[in-house]
């Protein structure tokens, strides 16, 4: 009984993700759907990845439902309510992968930076950060930590003095 209402429950919940994603009104969140840092880019990112996944939620919904109802029906009924959740989680782990493919296909505003690798955090969308192409800066480690997107041109320099000589080949 208790494994049924699991996969009842999961089942409404990837059944209002695949609705409102087919709808193109699944909303952005923390905690639900295909999250990427492809898929949440942009707005039109996630909408798009979440119209392509939504017949996955939908199929794994149905996968659930499906088990959860065998299950109250069979002594080892938890038997099919892990075989449903199993099957709705490669149906939506099909898709979401599909969905993250769709969502890199949409256009990424571009940032102050020149290289298109910068590390500057809140300033990178007005000005380059050091490190970037461009930039004049004479300490190309002096954006180390600004963000947690790093930076190309910081590629192993933000070590510490004493262990920046301790590597291999030194």
């Amino acid at each position: 009984m208790i494994a049924a209402i699991v996969v009842f429950a999961i089942a409404a919940l990837w059944a209002a993700v695949g609705v409102t994603g087919l709808l193109g009104r699944f909303p952005g969140n923390r905690w639900v759907g295909v999250r990427t840092t492809e898929t949440i880019a942009t707005e039109e990112a996630w909408v798009l990845a979440h119209r392509v996944a939504a017949p996955g939620f939908l199929g794994g919904a149905v996968a659930l439902t499906l088990g959860g109802l065998l299950s109250l029906m069979n002594p080892w009924g938890f038997l099919y309510a892990l075989g449903g959740l199993l099957i709705g989680l490669l149906a939506v782990s099909v898709v979401s992968g599909v969905a993250v493919r769709a969502a890199e296909s949409v256009a990424v505003p571009e940032s102050g930076c020149t290289s298109g690798c910068c590390s500057g955090g809140d300033t990178a969308a007005t000005e380059p950060a050091a490190g970037c192409a461009g930039e004049s800066s004479t300490d190309p480690a002096a954006d180390c930590g600004q963000s947690s997107c790093g930076s190309c041109a910081l590629a192993g320099m933000c070590l510490p003095e004493s262990a920046a000589g301790s590597g291999p080949g030194h």
